[in-house]
């Protein structure tokens, strides 16, 4: 066996306590820091972190169980080059991130400033994030950046999964119960795209040209469609779909399952490969980085109650609980995901981890009202160039 074979299995061994290691571990270093005398070099406060760092590391080894995560969680953020924000005072790379909390969808700018767009369920950007579109009980609505209504559509039974097609975005695809509909995006022309549909978000191919969708349907097969047209190719995956993924060159689908085989597809319908994950491990969530056909996604293993975060497959990071949402920005060199049990949001910078940012009080950072907000949010989407 290879030495990173051993190597990688015995990081994979489950440790008790761990989280709650790391926690008491970033304490330690976190306070010290904090309260550290002004220095007037910066060699000397580079050597004041160094040892604080140091110290902290063996306070945690002779508190904790032996394992692989203290040491590694201190490095990272210790000797990365991004510290840990108090809060999302700043992303890390251009564009706006789409938060969705309990208290509806946030727009947050570069600077890190975050505006609450109003009490809805789920949202999505348009192209060039110009709008936003957002579901609320039997509503699909457009908003403008500022949470002001440019059009909504009302139906008659609940509604959700609103996606905007790209450029040059002239429809909107929702789910009404088992039904697919298709809106001008103006909000005119609402009406029935498909019926027996399964609670997929419908996607996009992306690309000018003929306005093409994808979507699951409830006999668990994948369908092409033109939006206003013909039906262009079916597919049947061997699975459940989970989640439906183009890439950026709409070259590929990717079929997210329930099972441990998640193929890929041609624009024109053909097989194309898999991603193959382990027995026991379950896809949260996945994404093809931006101008490339590589994948990275979210994998839980119920058993260990473990998640790590895969690209290219190579192990970017992993925790105990679910890292639940893989979004990169929009250049490609930072993936951002939600750690709902340790409340931080991760950004780790491209290729492997070349930094790593964490953002902790991710529940009360979207929740200034203080209503005790109880589900963590859900980073929908991060654009654009």
């Amino acid at each position: 066996m290879k030495a990173s074979s051993v190597r990688d299995a015995l990081i994979a061994v489950p440790v008790p306590d761990e989280l709650e290691a790391q926690r008491r571990a970033w304490a330690v270093v976190r306070g010290a820091y904090a309260e550290r005398e002004p220095a007037p070099r910066r060699g000397w406060q580079l050597r004041l972190v160094v040892a604080v760092a140091v110290l902290a590391a063996l306070v945690a080894a002779a508190l904790s169980p032996p394992g692989r995560s203290v040491g590694g969680w201190i490095h990272d953020r210790v000797a990365g080059e991004e510290p840990t924000e108090p809060a999302l005072v700043r992303l890390p790379s251009a564009g706006q991130l789409l938060v969705v909390s309990e208290e509806g969808p946030w727009l947050v700018r570069p600077d890190g400033s975050a505006r609450l767009l109003g009490s809805y369920e789920g949202a999505s950007f348009s192209p060039n994030a110009l709008f936003v579109v957002a579901t609320r009980e039997r509503q699909v609505v457009a908003l403008e950046p500022d949470g002001d209504v440019r059009w909504r559509v009302t139906r008659p039974t609940p509604v959700a999964d609103a996606r905007w097609a790209p450029t040059p975005g002239f429809r909107v695809a929702y789910r009404e119960g088992a039904t697919l509909r298709v809106v001008v995006g103006d909000g005119t022309g609402d009406r029935l795209r498909a019926e027996s549909v399964a609670p997929v978000a419908p996607a996009w191919r992306p690309g000018e040209g003929r306005t093409v969708l994808a979507y699951a349907s409830t006999d668990g097969r994948v369908h092409v469609v033109e939006a206003d047209g013909e039906q262009l190719w079916v597919a049947d995956p061997g699975a459940t779909p989970e989640q439906l993924v183009w890439s950026d060159d709409a070259a590929r689908l990717l079929v997210v399952t329930t099972g441990l085989r998640h193929p890929l597809y041609t624009a024109g319908g053909q097989p194309a490969g898999a991603l193959e994950t382990p027995e026991g491990q379950d896809v949260l969530d996945a994404s093809f980085a931006p101008g490339t056909r590589t994948i990275g996604y979210s994998l839980y293993a119920a058993e260990s109650g473990q998640s790590s975060i895969v690209l290219a497959g190579e192990r970017l990071q992993q925790g105990e609980g679910r890292f639940e949402d893989i979004v990169f920005s929009p250049n490609g060199r930072w993936l951002l995901t939600g750690w709902p049990e340790a409340d931080q949001l991760l950004f780790i910078g491209l290729p492997g981890v070349r930094r790593l940012v964490t953002v902790p009080g991710v529940r009360r950072e979207f929740d200034p009202g203080g209503l005790g907000a109880t589900s963590f949010p859900r980073v929908a989407e991060w654009c654009c160039r």
